[in-house]
C-alpha cells in the first residue's frame, strides 16, 4: 500500500504532457470554434433582446395610440349622448307644448259647446215656460173660474208639463 501513496514521476510527466498536448490541440482546432460559437450565440442573444425591446416599445406606442383613440371615441360618444339628450328634451318640450295647446283648444271648444247647449236649454225652458203660461192663461180665461179652480187648472197644466 505504500507503493500507492508514492508518486510515480514517469506517469506524472506523461499526464502533464498529455494535458499540455490536449490544451494545444484544443487551442489549435476547437478553441476558436468554441469561442466563435459563444460569440455568435452572445450576439444572437443581444439581437433578440434588442428585437424584444423594439417590439415592446412598438407595443407600448400602439397601446398609447389605442388609448388615445379610445379616449377620443369615448369623448365623441359622450358628446353625441349629450346632443341626443338635448334633442330629446326639445322634442319633449315640443310634444308637451303641442299637447297643452291641443288640450287648451279642446277645453275652449268644450266650453263653447257647453255654453251653446246651456243657451239652447235656456231657450227651450223659456219657450216651455211661455207656452205653459199661455196655455194656463187661455184655460183661465176660458173658464172664468174662481181662484180655487184657477189653482187646480194651473196644477193640472204643471202635471201635464211634468209628464212630458
Amino acid at each position: 500500500m505504500e507503493d500507492l501513496l508514492k508518486p510515480d514521476y514517469g506517469v506524472l510527466v506523461l499526464t502533464v504532457c498529455n494535458f499540455l498536448l490536449l490544451v494545444y490541440l484544443l487551442k489549435k482546432f476547437a478553441w476558436n470554434l468554441i469561442i466563435g460559437g459563444l460569440e455568435k450565440r452572445e450576439q444572437q442573444i443581444a439581437d433578440d433582446k434588442k428585437q424584444a425591446q423594439d417590439a415592446r416599445a412598438a407595443a407600448e406606442t400602439l397601446k398609447q395610440e389605442l388609448d388615445a383613440k379610445l379616449a377620443q371615441i369615448s369623448e365623441e360618444a359622450s358628446k353625441r349622448m349629450a346632443e341626443a339628450v338635448k334633442i330629446g328634451e326639445k322634442q319633449k318640450e315640443q310634444i308637451l307644448s303641442a299637447a297643452k295647446e291641443q288640450s287648451d283648444r279642446l277645453l275652449a271648444q268644450a266650453k263653447a259647446q257647453i255654453e251653446a247647449e246651456k243657451n239652447k236649454a235656456l231657450a227651450d225652458v223659456r219657450g216651455e215656460i211661455a207656452r205653459t203660461a199661455v196655455l194656463a192663461a187661455s184655460k183661465v180665461v176660458q173658464q172664468q173660474m174662481s181662484e180655487q179652480s184657477a189653482k187646480s187648472v194651473v196644477d193640472r197644466v204643471l202635471e201635464e208639463i211634468k209628464a212630458k
